[in-house]
């Protein structure tokens, strides 16, 4: 019986081997999956920001796009130092290379117009994306200056402050709920916490001029408009940079007495604001997009916010304290595709992106009311009061002659083009080399010269940067000369 099993085993093996060679194809059946589809190529869209790419929540905004935009759109971030990042921009965009989509210096715009390097925007904003900027931030970008189109919408902005050290007033005998008004009660402050702090690096007041565009443009020219005070006289249309006279002679007053922060020529933005944080500082001046990188110190003392100090008492309020729009985005005219960029652009200018700025104290928004969201107040402390109040007003553009950058010749290095020539002198008569008086009447000429050159020109009508009714306390009231002309009033 069981030799018999063994047969009938044997047989059925050999049947299954011959079946195998006879039908040439696996015993089992196979199921071939079905073809993946190739991923649709990413559109690269390449950003520059002067700002706000290396904060976390942000880097995570864009990571989040990259992953979940139905257009198959990827920001790559160009990295450009704050240090040089105008003049690095400059010579981008005159070779050819510029990024799709930026930040420009206001003081750039009218001529990144001109010269075709922004994309207008016209076509791709409806009524409804215009509708959430203020009115101020919409006339601002129709200014007849950008040749009758849209290449960008202020959505947040930039105010300046008088910050200051409260424990130090307290040592110095101070009272730290009265910050001084005046540039006299500046220098007599300073003096104080200085003599107080003799012995254990205690200095009243810092200027960073080493980071001259963030320190002398904001701490002087900016804050002098509080005293009714500007280097480009409205109605005029022409420069006169005498007005800084009284300003400079505080600084040069202080650094006499010892009460200025040394080596100020060489002193950086985030060196003085540690020092600040670390107790050692008793004033300077800070913007809203400071406030971050001071909170990321961490102030050791009790510190406050003040407006900046006037001239004189019978100054204040004389004009308004100027704020800026914060470096308003742009889309390259030459960018490879302009769709996929204007879409960038709407994100980066977004109600949910420029709240992860808010709340991140990153900026200040002037769209969707997000300034003014209940529970939307970010949780640090002295930011809301960077917040601009009744006192403040954006100005109009002052005339800006771009220098000529040729890309065969062109160096890294910062060039003295724009405003850098300007902030040159401020160190210069700081540091004792330039006698004040004489180097401001200089400049003042330099620069007229340079509008006299400019207006004999196309591009450059001198017309628009008149105001012959301008206030300084309500700066964006007045008509330019130009738009009176053309209306036929003059």
């Amino acid at each position: 019986m069981k030799r018999l099993l063994f047969y009938i085993i044997g047989l059925a093996l050999c049947g299954l081997v011959v079946y195998a060679l006879a039908y040439d194809r696996p015993l089992l059946v196979e199921f071939s999956p079905e073809p993946v589809p190739k991923a649709a190529p990413k559109i690269q869209v390449r950003i520059a920001l002067y700002d706000w790419t290396e904060n976390l929540e942000v880097k995570n905004a864009i990571r989040q796009f990259n992953e979940t935009n139905p257009d198959h759109i990827e920001i790559v971030i160009v990295n450009l130092s704050a240090d040089t990042y105008n003049d690095m921009l400059n010579m981008l965009m005159t070779s050819g290379q510029g990024p799709d989509v930026f930040s420009v210096d206001n003081s750039w715009l009218a001529t990144y117009v001109n010269k075709g390097y922004l994309t207008n925007l016209t076509a791709y904003l409806g009524s409804a994306d215009l509708n959430r900027f203020p009115e101020w931030a919409r006339d601002y970008a129709h200014s007849p200056l950008f040749k009758g189109g849209v290449y960008f919408i202020p959505s947040s902005i930039e105010t300046v402050r008088l910050i200051y050290n409260k424990q130090l007033f307290r040592s110095a005998g101070l009272d730290p709920e009265q910050p001084p008004v005046t540039f006299a009660e500046v220098k007599q402050a300073a003096a104080r916490i200085s003599r107080n702090g003799v012995g254990v690096n205690k200095y009243g007041f810092a200027l960073a001029a080493g980071d001259s565009q963030d320190s002398l443009q904001t701490g002087l020219e900016m804050s002098n408009t509080y005293s009714g005070i500007y280097l480009y006289n409205y109605r005029t249309g022409r420069y006169d940079l005498s007005v800084y006279a009284p300003w400079l002679q505080l600084l040069l007053d202080m650094k006499a007495e010892s009460s200025l922060y040394p080596g100020e020529a060489l002193l950086k933005r985030d060196s003085a604001l540690r020092q600040f944080a670390d107790g050692n500082i008793g004033m300077m001046y800070a913007t809203s997009k400071d406030y971050v990188k001071l909170q990321e110190y961490m102030p050791k003392d009790d510190w406050g916010v003040a407006l900046p100090p006037v001239t004189s008492s019978a100054s204040k309020g004389s004009g308004a304290l100027m704020m800026i729009p914060h470096s308003p985005l742009a889309v390259n005219s030459s960018a490879p595709d302009q769709k996929a960029a204007v879409k960038v652009w709407k994100f980066l200018q977004s109600e949910s992106f420029l709240n992860i700025l808010f709340q991140q104290a990153l900026a200040l928004p002037v769209v969707d009311g997000i300034t003014d969201l209940p529970g939307q107040v970010p949780g640090l402390g002295h930011f809301k009061e960077f917040y601009p109040t009744a006192e403040e007003s954006i100005y109009p553009l002052s005339p800006q002659i771009m220098d000529q950058y040729d890309p065969n010749t062109v160096s890294i290095e910062p060039r003295d083009s724009g405003d850098r020539p300007r902030m040159q002198l401020y160190q210069q008569i700081l540091s004792g080399g330039v006698n004040a008086g004489k180097g401001l009447r200089a400049e003042s000429d330099r620069l007229n010269q340079m509008l006299d050159i400019a207006a004999t020109g196309y591009s450059f009508k001198h017309e628009e940067y008149i105001y012959p009714d301008f206030n300084p306390r309500s700066p964006l009231k007045a008509e330019s000369l130009e738009s009176r002309l053309n209306a036929g009033q003059e």
